[in-house]
């Protein structure tokens, strides 16, 4: 019998990804309805004002496993552009590996 368990930390070679061009009126649940697309996602930090609590347009995303992160970009990384970006910037990727 194999059975799985959840997963409970990302991968040994996980990639922490940084994401520009979010439309600023998307919160977390918006964000893990695209991101869940290509993986479970561990950690969605969307970067935010100190004062005001407003989106600054970027945030970062970790999912548990990196060929979920790599499909992520590869199918994102100025391709996809989001309703209410100004200019209609395509999505902009960066990798952070820790």
């Amino acid at each position: 019998m194999n059975s799985q368990s959840p997963l409970t930390e990302p991968d040994a070679d996980t990639i922490k990804m940084f994401v520009g061009q979010i439309p600023r009126y998307m919160d977390e649940n918006d964000l893990h309805k695209i991101f869940d697309e290509f993986g479970p996602v561990h950690q969605l930090n969307i970067l935010r004002d100190k004062p005001t609590g407003q989106s600054k347009g970027c945030c970062f995303v970790t999912f548990y496993t990196r060929r979920a992160a790599l499909e992520a970009q590869n199918v994102l990384h100025n391709v996809k552009t989001l309703p209410g970006v100004c200019n209609s910037s395509t999505l902009l990727s960066k990798f952070l590996i820790f």
